[in-house]
């Protein structure tokens, strides 16, 4: 029997957790059931955060809609909420109902109900960390835990494996000092399950998630069954994946061979920017994405030039270079202060670089001077 050790480890991670959402409850309802006054509710349960984002998105609304209630009457709102909720009555949702800091219950998700699903997805988080646990087990690859993490906010678990087996690691230059090891990331909570694969370089331990190459769905879809949901986790740690490594090489090589654009680059800063609330990653900002010397180098606004002119600007920086900067950033939280939902998040975004199928700067006409012959007409 393998992986004995590192399923100890998840389990001594996750089982004083799976104690405290066993008094989670999900409940399904529909949609004429729903409160729209003062706020959304539900069986007088207030909706908070994506669930009410959810619940407008069923209603076609804009997201901003309680706010037209200041702006009518209570009558004249009441009228327009109960015409909305009449289209969408017989809508069957499900919701998830925890409890906030204060021990008030709360609705924090919502999603459709699907009556065509042939297959249970009744079996819960439960059962997910049993199927790790069977497949761990019956793996031939040797595994190590990187990262476990819960989420009390979303109630989501989000953990990472690394296969440690040697004759695994993916030389990614054919020179053996650049290493990497190929891993799997699971995040999920009751409504919801999301796997990818995930690539460590071994030389910084910078990671990185390929979502693309994994597998998503939430209880809404037809995918989302407890038979598809184990045939997931039993593929990705017991199967070797002979797909990605290669695709990783010829990435990394891609990289490797280009530069970066403006665009590209602004890109990610922007990452940091839309999240920069109260400052918090100013500093971030000025010591990892310095668009100083762009500004010395042109001379002009950068900022204010269009998109497209950014894409054909070249920032002078290697590829490969940036993209191992960015999982620097994401995987160093002693170097690097950063909310851990965002190094998840960046992470991710950094695969969407690793795996762009052309970057800006490629196959961009040289500039030259051409002595074109002027013909009578253009006078």
């Amino acid at each position: 029997m393998r992986n004995t050790g590192v399923i100890e480890e998840i389990m001594a991670n996750a089982n004083p957790i799976l104690e405290k959402l066993n008094s989670r409850e999900i409940i399904q309802f529909q949609v004429k059931e729903l409160d729209l006054n003062n706020g959304i509710s539900l069986r007088g349960i207030p909706l908070v955060g994506k669930a009410i984002g959810r619940i407008f998105y069923t209603l076609k609304v804009r997201p901003n809609f309680n706010d037209f209630a200041s702006k009518m009457t209570t009558s004249d709102f009441n009228l327009i909420s109960q015409k909305l909720k009449s289209a969408e009555a017989e809508t069957k949702m499900y919701a998830k109902i925890v409890k906030n800091d204060k021990g008030n219950p709360e609705i924090v998700e919502c999603y459709y109900h699907n009556d065509k699903k042939t297959q249970s997805d009744a079996s819960g988080i439960n059962n997910y960390f049993d199927w790790m646990a069977d497949s761990l087990q019956n793996s031939e690859k040797d595994y190590s835990l990187k990262s476990f993490n819960f989420n009390a906010q979303k109630e989501t678990f989000n953990l990472i494996l690394l296969d440690e087996t040697q004759e695994n690691k993916i030389d990614a230059f054919g020179t053996g000092l650049d290493l990497w090891k190929m891993g799997d990331r699971f995040e999920f909570n009751s409504l919801k399950f999301d796997y990818a694969p995930f690539l460590e370089r071994l030389s910084c331990s910078n990671g990185n998630t390929a979502l693309e190459y994994g597998f998503g769905a939430d209880i809404s879809h037809a995918k989302f069954n407890d038979r598809r949901l184990e045939s997931v986790i039993q593929k990705a740690l017991s199967v070797k994946n002979e797909t990605v490594p290669l695709i990783l090489q010829q990435s990394v090589n891609h990289l490797q061979q280009n530069n970066v654009s403006m665009a590209e680059f602004y890109h990610y800063r922007k990452f940091f920017e839309n999240l920069n609330d109260d400052g918090i990653y100013t500093g971030l900002i000025n010591n990892y994405f310095d668009d100083k010397p762009f500004y010395q180098s042109y001379g002009i606004d950068i900022k204010g030039k269009s998109n497209k002119w950014k894409s054909t600007a070249n920032t002078g920086i290697n590829a490969y270079d940036f993209f191992n900067m960015i999982t620097y950033i994401a995987s160093h939280p002693k170097e690097v202060r950063m909310d851990r939902d965002h190094r998840t998040q960046l992470q991710i975004n950094a695969s969407n670089l690793l795996f762009k199928k052309e970057l800006d700067l490629e196959d961009i006409a040289t500039s030259v001077k051409i002595d074109y012959p002027r013909l009578a007409a253009m006078n």
